[in-house]
This record gives structure tokens, C-alpha cells and sequence, in this order.
């Protein structure tokens, strides 16, 4: 391989990384964002009154996520402390297939995930970390699931359970207090 091939490897590689469709990843990370401070914001509503008592604390930690074609960013982390207790909710990013953003729910006892799915498809736990889904691969790599996300989907933030095969839970109080449980053995 020469200098010369090397340079036109390296340009391809330039202007096709600025030609990436019509996404926005800046817009797609402050969407993300954005519903990371909504379920943030809900899971304060949800604990108001543990918080206002005093029995539940919440801190925040700033984190560097790096996704591909997003590059590195700031996000925050959730702490919950109940008691002895701490759960950290951890972002880990936005890019993935089927799903507008995932976050890692961590206690002493073991961890969980929330999972930012659209409202109106179905998904099915088949194992730890497999999902079957609707959209193949193929169709989201080119573009299509990212291309105007806010257009074509309402985003809800899900449990997603322990398998085996269950579907996605709706954040609800009820739920959502079990999920603390489960992760701190409560």
C-alpha cells in the first residue's frame, strides 16, 4: 500500500462520515438527553414524598458517554440513596436498535434497565440481552429509525424485565418500586 492509497482511503472515509443521511447527531443526543432529564424528573415525582420526608436522597454525578457518530458527551447519573441503600441509575447511551436510550439500574443486589422504547411497538424479552424486533438491522443502520425519531414515534420509558420472555412494563409507581426492591434485595 502506498502514501497515495492510504490518502484516498482516509478521504472516503472523511466525506463519507459527513454524509451520514440526514441525521442530526447533535439533535439526537439533546433529544436523548432530554428524556433522560424527563424520567429523572418522574422518578422525583414518583419518590416526592420519601424525598420531602427525608427518606429517600437524590444526587446527581455528571458521566462521559462516547457513542459512535455522536462522539463523547456529558450526561448525568442518578444516585438513590434509601437508608444503607444506594441505587445509581447509569445512562449508557442512545444508540440502540429498537430502543431511544438505555439506562443501567444498579443496586447492592443486582441490576436492572429502563429502556426508552416507542409507545406503540411490542417487544419481547427472549434472554438477558436479546430482544426480537420489529425494524431489522439493515433498515436502522441506514438511517430510517434515526432519520426524525420525534416524527414518527412517542417515546416511553419501559422496565425491561428478567427473563424468561416477558414484554416490556410501563414505568408505574408499583412497578417501579419493585424494580428498587429487586435490585437492593428489599
Amino acid at each position: 500500500m502506498t502514501v497515495k492509497e492510504f490518502d484516498e482511503f482516509v478521504e472516503r472515509q472523511r466525506s463519507g462520515a459527513s454524509n451520514d443521511g440526514q441525521v442530526n447527531w447533535d439533535q439526537e443526543r439533546d433529544e436523548w438527553l432530554a428524556h433522560l432529564d424527563a424520567l429523572y424528573r418522574m422518578i422525583e415525582a414518583l419518590l416526592g414524598k420519601y424525598i420531602s420526608s427525608g427518606q429517600i436522597s437524590v444526587r446527581y454525578k455528571p458521566i462521559e458517554l462516547n457513542e459512535r457518530d455522536i462522539g463523547s458527551y456529558q450526561a448525568r447519573q442518578m444516585i438513590l440513596r434509601i437508608g444503607r441503600q444506594e441505587v445509581d441509575l447509569v445512562p449508557t447511551g442512545t444508540l440502540f436498535i429498537g430502543f431511544k436510550g438505555l439506562v443501567d439500574v444498579i443496586g447492592s443486589a443486582g441490576k436492572s434497565r429502563l429502556v426508552l422504547a416507542n409507545k406503540d411497538r411490542r417487544f419481547t424479552v427472549q434472554g438477558p440481552q436479546t430482544t426480537r424486533l420489529i425494524k431489522t438491522v439493515n433498515q436502522f443502520r441506514s438511517g430510517s429509525e434515526l432519520a426524525s425519531p420525534s416524527d414518527k414515534a412517542e417515546w416511553t420509558w419501559r422496565i425491561m424485565p428478567r427473563p424468561p420472555g416477558l414484554e416490556l412494563d410501563e414505568v408505574t409507581p408499583e412497578n417501579f418500586f419493585q424494580l428498587l426492591m429487586e435490585v437492593t434485595n428489599g
